[in-house]
C-alpha cells in the first residue's frame, strides 16, 4: 500500500490560528498510517476555522452557508467546503471510505487537496479580514493625522 509521505503535505497559512495549527500538525502526523483519520482532523480543523471567525452555532454546514451569506466565503470555497465536510464525514462514521490513497496518485493528490484547502479557508476566514482590518487602521490613523 502506497501512502503519501508527509512531506508532500503543504505548508500550514501563516495566519493558521495555534489550535487549528495543531490539528493541521496532527493530521499531517497520522497521514501515513491513516488518511481517514487525517481527513476526519482536517474536518475538525474547519470546524475550528470557523469558531475563530465567530461561526460557532449551528451545524457545520449550517456554519458553513452563513459565512458565504455574509461574504466570508466565496462560492467556490463554499462549495470545496462542503467536499471537506463531506470527506471528513465519511471519515469519521462507518461509511464507505471514498479515499482510497492505495488506489493510485489521483486519490493521493485528492487527500493532499484537503489540506491546500484547509489553508485557503484559513486565507479567507483569518488572513484577509486581518489584512483589511489592519488597512483600514492605518488608513484611518493617516485621515484623522492629516484631517478633512
Amino acid at each position: 500500500m502506497l501512502y503519501p509521505q508527509t512531506g508532500e503535505v503543504p505548508p500550514l497559512h501563516p495566519d493558521m490560528p495555534p489550535a487549528i495549527r495543531e490539528l493541521y500538525e496532527e493530521a499531517r502526523g497520522v497521514l501515513p498510517a491513516s488518511p481517514r483519520a487525517s481527513a476526519a482532523l482536517l474536518r475538525v480543523a474547519l470546524e475550528g476555522l470557523l469558531e475563530e471567525a465567530e461561526y460557532e452555532k449551528g451545524s457545520l454546514a449550517d456554519r458553513l452557508k452563513r459565512a458565504h451569506e455574509e461574504g466570508k466565503l466565496t462560492t467556490q470555497t463554499y462549495k470545496l467546503a462542503g467536499v471537506l465536510r463531506l470527506a471528513g464525514n465519511a471519515a469519521a462514521h462507518y461509511e464507505l471510505w471514498k479515499i482510497d490513497p492505495s488506489q493510485g496518485q489521483e486519490d493521493r493528490e485528492m487527500i493532499l487537496a484537503l489540506f491546500e484547502f484547509l489553508n485557503e479557508v484559513t486565507e479567507e476566514l483569518i488572513a484577509k479580514p486581518k489584512r483589511l482590518e489592519e488597512m483600514e487602521q492605518k488608513l484611518s490613523r493617516k485621515l484623522r493625522e492629516e484631517g478633512p
